[in-house]
């Protein structure tokens, strides 16, 4: 069947711009991909594959790949000679690693979906996709986020939800065009200051994660949607009348339609400065 369709598609001539083998059980890669050099769009998902042919990476022109749902166990290296791909899905694989050459030759990525996978670090060189965009990395391994993925300054959307994520790095500020950033279903404890510098950030999800407490400045973020039910908020233990030097507290932060009050640290001289009218500031009383 996949050969009869390749074939169809050489008679319609050097310039058929897509092909879909979707779901067709294969275990390798038809022969007569390459002598498809006009290809923009190929869907190999919902198959068997567990490798690419080297002819595959002929395909200059293809702009957009869907892996897909294969047996995939680390991100083919026929890849990176896709020079002009800009879309690549590889979702529903067994992938635990990803080479840091595959990024040498994918300089015009803009969306990458690595959801369902096996993935327990993502390397250091991922900041060379500098054009990306759009990366989702749900439902993986990922015990933390290498502070270089942050470099990617055109980054929209970053999805890391339901990983083992601890920390997030300080260096997430840099990431100024980000707008939706979801963490839920991870292991963080703290959130890092950075992430109040993300002044185009419109959607945050720290949902289910072991968060007590947000960063003060979270007031200057202009948050449309926060999700950060299933956090043990306000489980601090209780400060001592003798320790003066911090204060848990309350602030009244307008940012979301579905929170109203979020836990902050707050650091004030003293208690006479907290009970001093003006600041805004809300003690949590203990009986």
């Amino acid at each position: 069947m996949a050969e009869r369709l390749l074939l169809r598609a050489r008679r319609g001539g050097r310039g058929t711009r897509s092909v879909s083998l979707r779901g067709m059980q294969l275990q390798r890669v038809p022969r007569g991909l390459a002598s498809l050099p006009g290809l923009r769009a190929l869907s190999l998902r919902d198959n068997e594959l567990r490798c690419l042919p080297v002819e595959l990476g002929g395909l200059s022109r293809l702009t957009e790949l869907n892996l897909g749902n294969n047996i995939f166990e680390e991100v083919p290296e026929q890849l990176k000679y896709l020079s002009s791909l800009q879309k690549l899905h590889l979702f529903g694989n067994k992938i635990t690693t990803i080479s840091p050459t595959i990024f040498d030759g994918l300089e015009k990525l803009i969306f990458l979906n690595l959801n369902n996978n096996k993935l327990k670090y993502l390397p250091p060189e991922i900041h060379r996709l500098e054009n990306l965009e759009n990366m989702i990395l749900n439902n993986n391994q990922l015990e933390s986020i290498p502070k270089e993925l942050c470099s990617l300054q055109k980054l929209s959307e970053l999805h890391l939800s339901h990983n083992c994520l601890i920390t997030v790095p300080e260096e997430i500020g840099y990431m100024m065009n980000l707008r939706m950033l979801c963490l839920s279903r991870n292991q963080i404890g703290v959130l890092p200051d950075g992430l109040c510098k993300l002044r185009k950030l419109r959607i945050l999800d720290v949902a289910g994660n072991k968060i007590q407490i947000f960063p003060v400045a979270m007031e200057d973020l202009m948050l449309m949607e926060l999700y950060c039910e299933d956090n043990p908020l306000l489980q601090k233990q209780p400060v001592s009348a003798i320790q003066e030097e911090e204060v848990w507290s309350l602030k009244k932060m307008k940012i979301s339609r579905n929170v109203h009050l979020l836990p902050v640290r707050t650091l004030l001289c003293s208690y006479k400065c907290f009970n001093h009218p003006g600041h805004g500031f809300f003690g949590i009383a203990v009986p």
